[in-house]
Parts: structure tokens; C-alpha cells; sequence
């Protein structure tokens, strides 16, 4: 019995850090933590408690009251870029993807405002010099695959984020108007296409059960990737992500 109980409340504690996480930006207050678990407050104030002082939340400094990741999560992630597990899990696609394009296959991942070029595989007609993008990271839309994850950001947080890098998008050409046009025609597709006078592509954002938005994209050279081979590639990746099932969000 005390071993039924004593799972049922580390998975509770779970879930509850789960759903911060899920909240860490911009936070969430100890009142919708009750209403979503539909736990009473007292438990709720325990585990609260308890996570706080092993220092896996903490509260928001600019909101008192609201709750965030804090340094032990946080290290607890950042333990995990040695060997990213997410890497592992989705290897044998990537693979499948190099070897059906025969392109550059990236994993891109988002680290707040920022997206992160985890790994790379190579198809027979890859270009070796795009190795030097993994382990890369640039502000989200400023890439195929980056552009994928930010038009998937819930509105909200997708104008909040427009808003605070106006400068540096039109630093990179891109107006107001092209940035919600790429956005929007992203939306529409359900995946990115991206061309510049050198290097075209396709990218592809969904969320993974356990780490959340994730992309996967293909990019050449502009005469190998012209625009319907851009949807093609597209949907390659489509398809070969349904292979992830439930692991999908």
C-alpha cells in the first residue's frame, strides 16, 4: 500500500513539474496548477514545496506568486546535450530521410527565443561544409527548419517574440509584413519552404512527447532544390515522422 502511495505521489510531482514546464515562460500561478491537476491545495502547496527547495522550480522574480523551471532542471537538460537522447530516438528517420533525399538532414530544436541545430546526417549528395551548422544557434525564423518552430508557437507567444526582435529581424531583410507571410505560409502548408541565392530546403515542426517543438529539415543547393522539389522533400518528412505514432503530441 505505502508503495502504491508512494508512486501515485511521485507521479503526481511529475506531472506537476511537467505542466511548469510546460508554463515556464511566462509562468503559471499555484491557482491554475490546482484547477488543471484538480488537486487540492494542500497537496498542491506540498509538492510545490518540495520542488522548490531541491530547487527544480522556482518562483518568477518579476511575477511573485507564478512558478518557473528553476537551476536543477535547468542542469538537468543541460547534463543531457552530452548525448542528446532526442538524437537516438529519431536517428533511424533522419537516416531513412538522407538516404531517400539524398541530402542534408538536420534536427533542429528551439532554446527559447533561439533555435538549435542539434545534428545533422549526410545523404550521398550532401554537402560536407553544412556539418559546420550542428551545434549552431540563431534567433527562430532565421533558418528553414527554425522558421517551421517559430510559426508554431502559440500566437500569443509568437507576437511577444516578433515584437521584442523587430530590430534584429529587419537586420536580416525581413520586414513585419515578410515575416507574417512567411509565417502565415507556413501555417497554411503545414511546413516550411526556404530559398536563398545558394541554399533551398524544406522544414517540417512538431511536438515530441517529453522534450515539445522539435523540426526536421532537408536542405541543398538551389539548383538540386528547386520549388516542387521543396514540397517533395516536405512531404517526405510528413511521412516519415507518422512513423512516430503516439510519441507525438
Amino acid at each position: 500500500m505505502q508503495t502504491s502511495q508512494g508512486v501515485q505521489s511521485l507521479e503526481r510531482a511529475f506531472n506537476l513539474l511537467e505542466l511548469i514546464a510546460a508554463h515556464h515562460d511566462p509562468s503559471i500561478s499555484q491557482s491554475e496548477i490546482q484547477a488543471t491537476t484538480k488537486l487540492d491545495r494542500t497537496t498542491v502547496h506540498r509538492m510545490l514545496s518540495f520542488l522548490a527547495r531541491r530547487q527544480y522550480i522556482v518562483q518568477s522574480e518579476s511575477s511573485p506568486g507564478q512558478w518557473q523551471l528553476g537551476l536543477s532542471s535547468m542542469g538537468i537538460g543541460l547534463q543531457a546535450f552530452a548525448a542528446p537522447p532526442v538524437v537516438e530516438r529519431l536517428k533511424p528517420i533522419m537516416k531513412t530521410l538522407a538516404r531517400r533525399s539524398e541530402d542534408n538532414v538536420f534536427l533542429i530544436c528551439r532554446m527559447g527565443d533561439l533555435s538549435y541545430t542539434v545534428h545533422m546526417e549526410q545523404g550521398r549528395m550532401a554537402i560536407p561544409a553544412y556539418a559546420t551548422l550542428v551545434g549552431g544557434t540563431r534567433l527562430l525564423g532565421l533558418g528553414t527548419g527554425s522558421m517551421a518552430l517559430l510559426a508554431a508557437l502559440p500566437d500569443a507567444v509568437l507576437d511577444a517574440h516578433l515584437l521584442r526582435h523587430q530590430a534584429s529581424y529587419s537586420a536580416h531583410q525581413f520586414s513585419p509584413l515578410k515575416m507574417q507571410r512567411a509565417i502565415q505560409r507556413t501555417r497554411k502548408l503545414g511546413y516550411t519552404l526556404a530559398s536563398d541565392p545558394a541554399v533551398s530546403g524544406a522544414g517540417v515542426a512538431f511536438e515530441l512527447k517529453g522534450l515539445g517543438l522539435i523540426g526536421l529539415s532537408i536542405l541543398s543547393s538551389r539548383p538540386r532544390m528547386p520549388v516542387t522539389r521543396r514540397h517533395e522533400m516536405a512531404q517526405l518528412i510528413l511521412t516519415e515522422t507518422e512513423t512516430l505514432g503516439s510519441e507525438r503530441l
